[in-house]
């Protein structure tokens, strides 16, 4: 890294293939605005939707993806934070949709990031203690904070006797070990493909859903492909109250349910950033009992900060969710590994969470 330059993961233009694959690449250095801050990254993560991001499932046009993870202070603009402080981005604007760091904007996949200062207005760089770099602390906190953010949703609106999470991914596993510390003595319903998981298409599925007492949570925290299904299946098979927080994106326009064509993605959208609270849940009728549908984009501070005090605090939280700690260069080799082959393995273990040390210091 010079002055002028510094090292990051870049997404190459897709090839005629369509297919898009990474290398670490020397790139300008920011160029900031009044009250802009200066980031470096430390320690980042790979989440699901940069997956989604790097097969094409979805359009976000910047070549740096990246938004979680911890860096350091290297200019402050308008946070106040001395320089060096280890901080997290809250990547997701509540009001400014020109601000979504990773997608729209380059994001922490860097060696440097510039923050803009309408989101340092807004608070969301926030500091965090400076072990919050380790690995399993800097990359699982975005996540699990969406995680919390969902389930406040729901413990605000129900008391549940009963859990399905729907997608035993990244947010999927945490949610599931956040949900069975919230309810001692309870095991929730973990639906996906792993080993600990009950399959999707398991026969028994319907029955397992028929017999959860009510109320029933259900988290969907598939990729968005897989978010319809799920929300289908739900729906017919589970009676009496069930409240779906539907965490995973999906594609607007009308989903036929049980209680009618719904906007499902609108109403996702409606809780944004921890607003409006009380939340928007909205309660529809079905013929074997009420659907409360909620969902929620992004996270708020407090959020964050309370993700980053359990994670530091619980060992055992998202135990086995981050499967691969990499440098720079093998991050560029893991994605393309991931990208080429297909399947979701890399050096014989599932790929679920990877940290990626960037090499940021105070």
């Amino acid at each position: 890294m010079s002055a002028a330059t510094h090292r990051a993961l870049v997404r190459r233009p897709a090839d005629d293939s369509g297919r898009t694959l990474v290398e670490v690449a020397e790139v300008p250095a920011p160029r900031l605005e009044p009250g802009d801050a200066l980031l470096a990254p430390a320690t980042v993560g790979v989440c699901g939707t940069d997956w989604q991001i790097l097969r094409g499932l979805r359009d976000d046009p910047t070549p740096v993806l990246g938004h979680e993870g911890v860096a350091y202070v290297v200019e402050p603009g308008e946070s106040g934070l001395p320089e060096g402080t280890a901080v997290t981005v809250n990547p997701t604007h509540p009001h400014d949709p020109s601000f979504l760091l990773g997608h729209n904007l380059p994001g922490l996949w860097a060696e440097l990031t510039r923050v803009p200062a309408t989101a340092v207005r807004a608070g969301l760089v926030v500091p965090v203690p400076g072990d919050a770099t380790r690995p399993r602390v800097a990359a699982l906190a975005e996540p699990l904070a969406s995680a919390l953010y969902g389930m406040r949703i729901a413990r605000h609106t129900v008391r549940p006797a009963a859990v399905v999470v729907w997608g035993d991914g990244i947010v999927g596993r945490l949610a599931r070990d956040l949900w069975r510390a919230e309810l001692p003595g309870s095991q929730p319903l973990l639906v996906g493909h792993g080993p600990d998981a009950t399959d999707p298409g398991d026969p028994e599925l319907p029955q397992l859903l028929a017999h959860l007492p009510s109320p029933v949570v259900a988290v969907i925290a598939t990729p968005r492909t897989g978010t319809r299904e799920a929300l289908t299946v739900l729906d017919r098979e589970v009676p009496g109250t069930l409240l779906v927080d539907v965490h995973a994106g999906l594609e607007p326009g009308p989903l036929p349910l049980t209680a009618g064509d719904l906007d499902v993605a609108a109403l996702r959208a409606a809780n944004c950033g921890g607003v409006p609270w009380p939340p928007h849940v909205e309660e529809f009728t079905r013929p074997h009992g009420p659907l409360l549908l909620c969902g929620h984009r992004g996270v708020a501070e407090g959020h964050l900060r309370d993700a980053v005090d359990l994670l530091r605090a619980s060992p055992k939280l998202g135990a086995g969710v981050l499967t691969h700690e990499v440098g720079l260069e093998e991050a560029a080799d893991l994605v393309n590994t991931v990208l080429l082959s297909g399947a979701r393995e890399v050096a014989g273990r599932r790929v679920l969470k990877t940290s990626i040390d960037v090499g940021g210091r105070p």
